[in-house]
């Protein structure tokens, strides 16, 4: 359905040789962040271990083929990456990232605010782990905002509209 709406470009792999008709998919298109910050028609959503773009789609809109809404709402270009990773996922991830053998090592220092600090810091810091430092990362991915039901249609004519006019 989110593709359906990109214009169609002329391709080619042999400097003109072959060409080939194709979605523009290198279009970007984001959601005014000012209107969905503002806005009664979302709700915060905090992301559950294993919930997908499709599954809360499904979930919330009863259409799995509306994750689009939720990822542009979001601004979230890579669903892999900027989409919390599941516990097994992540594990493997900062494991690889870090090696095994550091994942408790020292990240940074952070005083009583939350400020990473140098390490020669004169005042109370506290030692933060590559784990934990990942782990932060992880988790502030979670909180999420939900564009209410009732407002899906609408949207969807928005986008159609915008998508129109890209030239």
């Amino acid at each position: 359905m989110y593709f359906r709406n990109f214009p169609e470009i002329r391709y080619s792999l042999d400097d003109g040789d072959t060409s080939f008709i194709i979605t523009d998919f290198f279009r970007r298109v984001r959601a005014d962040q000012r209107n969905i910050a503002s806005s009664l028609a979302y709700d915060e959503y905090d992301i559950r271990e294993n919930e997908t773009p499709e599954i809360l789609a499904d979930k919330l809109y009863n259409d799995s083929t509306l994750h689009w809404i939720i990822l542009l709402v979001n601004d979230i270009i890579d669903p892999r990456w900027d989409w919390p990773l599941d516990t097994t996922v992540f594990t493997d991830y900062v494991g690889t990232k870090y090696g095994l053998s550091n994942l408790n090592a020292l990240h940074h220092y952070e005083n009583d605010r939350g400020d990473v600090v140098h390490s020669s810091f004169a005042g109370v810091k506290t030692a933060v782990s590559n784990f934990e430092h990942e782990q932060r990362i992880n988790e502030s991915k979670r909180r999420i905002k939900i564009l209410q039901r009732r407002f899906v249609p609408a949207f969807i004519t928005n986008f159609e509209n915008v998508m129109r006019n890209v030239k």
